[in-house]
């Protein structure tokens, strides 16, 4: 009896080990510590575009490659199940992954899916590209499917399974022994492999070009540099090599803190006539880094910075006063997704001659600001707070 091919046969049973994880997984993730749900998300969705490209494989590999003749003792309606569950088995195991794709892809919280951690996989772009009522409308029934559609390929595997037992040992055709060379009794393939380049090259392109589409479509490109200057009338310059302005919120009970890569401020500030001190600020939205690709995949998406719509955050003071000996507090207003809100931001401030180093933290609600307020209305996950941290160093501007 003539067994399956040493691809065919590692396909098989890579795919099957992937399908038997992922199911139970699905299944419980949702009730996992927080603290690690993220990651259990994450890899759940790698794992599955894992199953969806290997069957693509599997798909090409067969199509190129027929497998070897059933056992000559099956029965003709047996033969037919077989072949019938083979259908059903890739359908599912096609289905199943793309079911998934879409659900994320039309989920409000818009969570960036992260392979392996490596880099960020796309959206369908036509699903990501609907209004949230739309997304809300849909994503249930979505989710569904996918939960059906898993369901109905772990009954398909327990019976797969009975069936490759019944018939090794109580038909004893040895049929199990095809995947299983090491059960004996069965000869290698009597045609030479075809298409191994056409169907691994195949898939790996598809994947590569999918996967650069997700690291390049839809980037934001980086505020030019006149943009985040502007008009620069005060009387500090502000040292961005030494400056720093950064971030720091809770999600899921660990703490994560990020920066602004590119912000500047034009500041006006005399501690002896604060009557005439100002302080605008212009910050690069799409420049937030937390070195996470998880955080800094789904922080300039709609749901949180919206750098598409709008990809600064501006803040104007109104009023600047002197607290004590060095601690000031300007009030003001906060432009950041289309909303002015009043903002106070209490900072120290130290000058030395022509030197001054600034100090400051403050604290935001996010969800004052629309921010997170899709994927997470009820703070389950990321704390309203978002403490924002200014460290600055500025040079006093020189008379022209």
């Amino acid at each position: 009896m003539e067994r399956y091919s040493r691809i065919a046969i590692t396909l098989h049973w890579l795919i099957a080990g992937f399908i038997i994880a992922l199911v139970p997984v699905g299944l419980f993730m949702e009730d996992t510590p927080k603290a690690i749900q993220v990651t259990v998300y994450q890899m759940h969705k790698s794992f599955g575009l894992m199953v969806l490209f290997l069957s693509l494989a599997s798909v090409g590999w067969r199509l190129l490659n027929p497998p070897p003749p059933l056992p000559t003792t099956m029965k003709p309606w047996e033969k037919i199940l077989a072949k019938v569950t083979h259908i059903t088995f890739f359908v599912l195991i096609l289905a199943i992954p793309l079911s998934g794709w879409m659900m994320v892809s039309a989920s409000p919280k818009n969570i960036p899916t992260m392979f392996l951690t490596l880099f960020n996989w796309p959206h369908i772009w036509f699903l990501a590209q609907m209004a949230v009522e739309q997304k809300k409308a849909i994503v249930g029934d979505l989710h569904e499917v996918h939960e059906i559609l898993a369901f109905g390929t772990m009954g398909l595997l327990v019976l797969h399974i009975g069936a490759a037992l019944k018939h090794q040992y109580m038909d004893k055709d040895n049929a199990m022994a095809r995947m299983l060379p090491k059960l004996g009794g069965t000869n290698p393939p009597t045609r030479k492999p075809r298409g191994t380049l056409l169907v691994f090259g195949g898939t790996a392109l598809l994947f590569v070009l999918i996967a650069l589409l997700g690291n390049t479509a839809g980037n934001a490109a980086p505020v030019p540099a006149a943009s985040m200057t502007g008009e620069q009338s005060g009387n500090w310059v502000v040292d961005p090599a030494t400056s720093s302005l950064s971030f720091a919120f809770n999600h899921a009970g660990n703490s994560v803190e990020g920066k602004f890569v590119r912000w500047n401020a034009d500041i006006s500030l005399d501690p002896a006539d604060l009557r005439e001190a100002h302080i605008t600020a212009i910050i690069d939205l799409g420049s937030a880094h937390t070195g996470d690709a998880t955080y800094d995949g789904a922080l300039p998406e709609a749901d949180w910075f919206d750098i598409a719509t709008n990809n600064t955050a501006m803040f104007k003071s109104q009023d600047i006063r002197a607290i004590q000996n060095g601690s000031y507090v300007v009030d003001g207003r906060l432009s950041l997704r289309g909303l002015s809100l009043p903002v106070s931001f209490p900072f120290e401030l130290q000058i030395t001659g022509d030197s001054a180093h600034a100090e400051g933290t403050a604290v935001l609600d996010r969800l004052d600001f629309g921010i997170g307020a899709n994927a997470d209305p009820s703070a389950e996950y990321v704390e309203r707070a978002v403490q924002v941290k200014l460290s600055l160093n500025a040079t006093r501007r020189k008379a022209s």
